[in-house]
């Protein structure tokens, strides 16, 4: 037994079959599809900024340096009052990373230091712990020089 379709629906039972057929090769064909590798470019760190302070007078330069003998590898100078030692920071997933290192204050105590920064808007933002007697945790909000030296 055949379902009896009148005259005028011809035209709806032909557009359904026409999308019926093309559709699933319209989805075979975009699920073959392989996107574009999206690129971002590699943030430089290097340079000098300037931490600006509540008193003016107590503002400071924080120096990152490259370091030519490591690959993603940075030295950074005066990151604190309490850190007068050079650390080293690596690159890690766009963010660079301080990891657990050991230094001394000016006074002889021994303290070691973590963190990580990433730069937003040429403006570097680090946020570190450092643990041992009166340890804290701090940020420092520097702004990179327009010369960049």
């Amino acid at each position: 037994m055949t379902t009896y379709i009148p005259p005028r629906m011809w035209p709806l039972r032909a557009t359904c079959l026409k999308i019926a057929l093309i559709l699933p090769f319209a989805l075979t064909t975009l699920s073959s599809c392989e996107p574009d590798a999206v690129v971002v470019p590699e943030t430089e760190y290097g340079g000098v900024f300037t931490v600006q302070e509540a008193d003016p007078k107590e503002s400071y330069l924080l120096t990152l340096r490259k370091n030519p003998e490591k690959a993603k590898t940075f030295t950074i100078e005066n990151l604190a009052n309490l850190v007068k030692e050079p650390l080293q920071a690596t690159v890690t997933n766009g963010k660079l990373v301080i990891v657990d290192q050991a230094f001394t204050n000016y006074l002889g105590d021994k303290y070691t230091i973590s963190g990580e920064g990433e730069l937003i808007d040429e403006t570097l933002v680090l946020r570190y712990s450092i643990n041992g007697h009166n340890g804290y945790a701090g940020s420092v909000f520097a702004k990179k020089q327009g010369d960049g030296k």
